[in-house]
């Protein structure tokens, strides 16, 4: 899966959790699929963030 996908699923899963919680259906499955999502989004994050580091490599 390429970054893109990998975002809009994070996002769908965090809103997900969000809208749960504010309606308060099933607890424990709003904080389960936020923090999916949110957990998603931060090793996306890490990723952007040591390529941008790593800067570029010569590829054989």
């Amino acid at each position: 899966m390429d970054r893109l996908s990998w975002l809009l699923l994070a996002l769908v899963l965090l809103l997900a959790g969000l809208y749960l919680h504010m309606r308060l259906a099933g607890e424990w499955l709003a904080y389960l699929l936020a923090g999916i999502g949110a957990g998603i989004g931060l090793a996306l994050l890490g990723s952007v963030i040591h390529d941008a580091f790593a800067g570029q490599r010569d590829q054989h």
